[in-house]
């Protein structure tokens, strides 16, 4: 080959890595949108999103945690071929995700290949941000954005001066009455507390009180005092409290749930923010909040019920990132709303 060609070829293959780091590199940072909130804020049922439950039928929600999609393409078409294959099995309503919805460099084609698999169920999705969305090269901004452009995703900003992106409520709706709040919380970052290190994050002072205002707004609004459950991406302190003073621990130092208190186990305690920022008091207070979904510690499958709410993980979906989960078995938590609320896993083997 002439000294010619060799530059030549040299050039086209530089040309072709600048456009490629350009792709992976380049930040997307999506639109910022100030909505300022206020306790003194007049309340409006009518601006909150609204799924419905058919007569005589349960509700079925689907959680999917910590799909984490990433650089394996092979990994990231396991966890799409589970998915498929678990919403054929189970035929949800309405959809959750934990968080952890990507995780990898490319963050902005991860999170489109995320919204097209979700948008293909053609039932309402709400996703809740984790620790890895914001690792990659797409801000939570941007990525905001496109789910709300999304037909069928029920995703919100909520007010900005709350902590995180992505705090916001769906009703469940029958026969024109509001059954079940569903309230979605962005803690899905670390936090440098000094002395003890990046721990996951509490909720947000502000957060709490958005949560309080709603739930006032919601009895105040439909007469009664409204049920509703909470999905965030951390486990409140509350739940690692009860698996300390409820769960025993069997040969493997895992910490079973005796069967009068739930079901499953952890295979190490509950990752959670060192502060109570005081949500569950709050919630307690309140009476509304009867359970409370996470994500995060993919390992751990607990639902275990303490001091009158009921402390679940979603169980984790798929494989990605290999190799770095340990969990035993995949799959995804189901919740069924109807007379009352019953909660089960659907498994699939490693």
């Amino acid at each position: 080959m002439s000294k010619r060609k060799i530059k030549i070829a040299a050039l086209c293959l530089f040309g072709v890595i600048a456009v490629t780091a350009c792709i992976m590199f380049i930040p997307r940072t999506g639109k910022k949108v100030s909505d300022v909130w206020s306790a003194t804020d007049e309340f409006d049922s009518d601006s909150i999103a609204t799924v419905t439950k058919q007569k005589d039928k349960p509700f079925r929600i689907m959680l999917f945690t910590d799909l984490q999609l990433w650089s394996d393409i092979l990994a990231n078409n396991e966890v799409f071929r589970l998915t498929d294959e678990l919403v054929d099995e189970v035929r949800p309503d309405m959809i959750i995700t934990l968080g952890d919805n990507v995780s990898g460099i490319s963050t902005d084609i991860l999170t489109l290949s995320f919204i097209e698999k979700m948008e293909s169920y053609k039932v309402p999705w709400a996703p809740v941000f984790g620790n890895h969305d914001s690792e990659g090269n797409a801000t939570l901004e941007w990525q905001a954005d496109k789910f709300e452009k999304a037909d069928y995703c029920l995703f919100r900003r909520g007010p900005s001066n709350l902590y995180g992106l992505g705090n916001y409520a769906v009703n469940v709706v029958e026969d024109g009455e509001v059954i079940e709040t569903l309230f979605m919380f962005d803690n899905g970052r670390y936090y440098d507390y000094g002395a003890e290190g990046k721990r996951e994050i509490y909720m947000g002072y502000e957060q709490i009180a958005w949560y309080e205002w709603t739930v006032n707004g919601m009895a105040a609004a439909e007469g009664k005092t409204v049920p509703s459950m909470a999905f965030s991406h951390f486990a409140m302190p509350q739940f690692r409290t009860a698996v300390e003073r409820i769960c025993y621990q069997d040969e493997n130092g895992f910490y079973r749930v005796p069967e009068e208190y739930g079901s499953g186990y952890c295979k190490y305690l509950p990752g959670t923010a060192p502060v109570d920022s005081g949500f569950i008091d709050v919630a307690k207070r309140l009476g509304s909040t009867t359970h409370v979904f996470c994500g995060h510690d993919h390992e751990n499958n607990a639902s275990i019920a303490y001091d009158g709410i009921v402390y679940t993980y979603g169980l984790k979906t798929g494989c990605s990132p290999k190799p770095w989960n340990d969990a035993d078995f995949y799959g995804a938590t189901v919740i069924e709303i109807d007379k009352d609320v019953r909660v089960f896993n659907v498994t699939r083997d490693k």
